[in-house]
């Protein structure tokens, strides 16, 4: 057994004692758990931020020694650990405030190379956001995207096991242990997530669900996420928390629009009139996360963008699409708009770039491209979607 491990977990199971700043204060203060658990109590008491009750606390529990038990039996329960000391512990949560020292989970983590889009919203779903959740799961799991909620009943767990019936990968995030099922009737969902995908939470195995976890386990979701997509939520909904941590780590929120006389709508209409994307197809999600260069991704083993990184995902088990050909152009500008176009959709800008690159006499501009490409689409011979330009291709 790794004394080292031990020394970690006593430490996490320390963090339901201590407030949030103060835990973590403490690891920046002393650097290991290691080095806090082996340090005097007068060094501990001397701790200005700790409080005379919280140093107690942490005195007891070096007193009460290493948790070589609870290890052994949750290493037994396949529940898995991982903390900031640990060079596994994921970017996703180190980039936001104040991140959990420890999480645990059973299954695996999302991997780091993949986009994520956490799919959140009601409980008591309507039949359209039942049909809404099966959709946006089930085609964001076709395109290589991983799924994060927090396998509640409704929109969560009716996304999450769309994606997964989709032979893609969808990740709980829990307001309990790793090894509390809640709700009990997601109990068949909560075994397939540990088999492809997993389940984490930042509270230690054996807590039960409690409403004061949930805020935490929404901020877990958003933190794992790219992009959160908001499926019917009413106007005042806890839905509301989790798109307020994504705010606050700089996400993308995308919501689905719904009837403006229907309550379930109500919170996602008022999303988009305050700014949040429009998902009206699986499309606009899957454009938006190729479009952007998420700040927290390296270590790739390949040279592709994200947007060809998704695009292969999406290709993956499907018939290549018949050659391209291209219309009859008598233009040579056009000619080659369609050409660059035929080997990749592409943005204006990398566009313009390529055009600029293979005809340096031909006196492209950006606003000039712009104009033929909007010929071009009322044409019917180029399609826009996302910012992104292709040519309208049926597979």
């Amino acid at each position: 057994m790794d004394k080292n491990i031990l020394f970690k977990i006593w430490f996490a199971l320390l963090e339901a004692g201590l407030p949030p700043k103060k835990h973590e204060a403490l690891y920046k203060d002393f650097g290991s758990a290691q080095i806090i658990f082996e340090s005097s109590d007068e060094l501990i008491k001397n701790r200005k931020y700790l409080s005379m009750c919280e140093a107690e606390e942490v005195i007891n529990a070096k007193k009460r020694g290493l948790p070589v038990n609870d290890e052994a039996l949750w290493r037994k329960n396949g529940i898995r650990f991982v903390c900031l000391e640990d060079n596994t512990y994921p970017l996703r949560l180190r980039n936001i405030t104040t991140p959990p020292y420890a999480i645990w989970f059973k299954g695996e983590l999302p991997e780091e190379n993949t986009a994520s889009v956490g799919i959140i919203g009601s409980r008591n779903c309507s039949d359209y956001g039942r049909r809404a959740a099966a959709y946006f799961g089930t085609e964001l799991a076709k395109a290589g995207i991983n799924i994060i909620s927090g396998m509640a009943v409704g929109i969560d767990g009716l996304s999450q096991t769309a994606a997964l019936n989709a032979e893609g990968k969808s990740y709980g995030c829990l307001g309990s242990g790793p090894d509390v099922v809640y709700p009990a009737a997601n109990k068949e969902l909560y075994n397939t997530l540990v088999k492809k995908g997993g389940v984490i939470s930042q509270f230690i195995p054996g807590t039960p669900s409690t409403a004061s976890n949930f805020p935490m386990r929404n901020r877990l979701i958003s933190a794992f996420s790219d992009l959160v997509l908001v499926i019917e939520a009413r106007e005042r909904s806890g839905t509301f928390i989790t798109v307020g941590y994504a705010l606050e780590q700089g996400k993308d929120v995308y919501a689905v629009p719904g009837r403006i006389d229907d309550e379930l709508s109500a919170g996602c209409n008022r999303l988009i009139r305050d700014g949040a994307g429009i998902a009206a197809c699986a499309d606009d999600v899957i454009f938006e996360l190729q479009g952007k260069a998420q700040a927290h991704r390296h270590g790739f083993n390949d040279d592709l963008t994200m947007a060809e990184r998704i695009q292969k995902e999406r290709g993956k088990g499907k018939k290549s699409p018949s050659p391209v050909k291209l219309p009859e152009e008598k233009d040579p500008i056009n000619l080659m708009i369609l050409k660059a176009l035929a080997e990749r959709a592409s943005d204006a800008e990398n566009l313009l770039r390529k055009l600029s690159a293979e005809a340096p006499d031909a006196g492209f501009n950006i606003q000039t491209l712009l104009a033929r490409l909007m010929v071009l689409q009322m044409d019917g011979r180029v399609e826009e979607h996302g910012g992104l330009f292709s040519l309208p291709v049926k597979l």
